[in-house]
């Protein structure tokens, strides 16, 4: 139908429905719930391990120390087994003189209840002591060390080794 040249560019605004946001209500209620319950789900264990020290400082700051000399326990872990050692001295091992104090078994597994025994030996020896370094290669797993210093730590509630200290790679 014609209209009139004075209604032809006036036609009537159109009303826009009101804004719907119930969808995103909706996705929010549902998101943030599983949000929630995965978080929960991420547990975080800790280990308390000593970094090593670069320096001593000044020796006139130095609290007076025992007279006896520290016993500077050290298992050093290589592919072939555990080595323990001490101030001046290495513990030798059973078989080769050159080889490690504890070695693997012949399957390739470590021998933590013989590293546990022999720190009880040493423990009986030097009651005093409490800090161990644990030194180890580059290729060695995150879990051979925890396994090394679970088996230094304690045994049957008795604490034998507690104060670890991670030593850098072996050359």
């Amino acid at each position: 139908m014609a209209r009139k040249p004075s209604e032809r560019g006036h036609r009537a605004e159109e009303k826009l429905p009101p804004l719907n946001i119930i969808p995103v209500m909706n996705l929010m209620i549902i998101l943030i719930p599983s949000l929630l319950l995965m978080a929960s789900f991420v547990q975080l264990a800790v280990i308390n391990v000593a970094a090593p020290q670069i320096g001593t400082g000044d020796p006139s700051e130095r609290e007076d120390e025992d007279e006896e000399e520290r016993l500077n326990l050290t298992i050093t872990v290589t592919d072939r087994g555990f080595t323990i050692s001490g101030s001046g001295a290495t513990l030798p091992g059973e078989g080769e003189e050159s080889g490690p104090t504890i070695p693997t078994t012949p399957a390739g597994e470590y021998d933590y209840e013989a590293l546990t025994r022999q720190l009880v030996e040493l423990k009986d020896n030097f009651p005093e002591e409490e800090q161990v370094i644990i030194n180890a290669e580059d290729d060695i797993k995150y879990d051979i060390l925890i396994n090394v210093m679970d088996a230094s730590r304690e045994l049957d509630g008795r604490l034998l080794f507690h104060q670890v200290v991670l030593s850098a790679g072996i050359a």
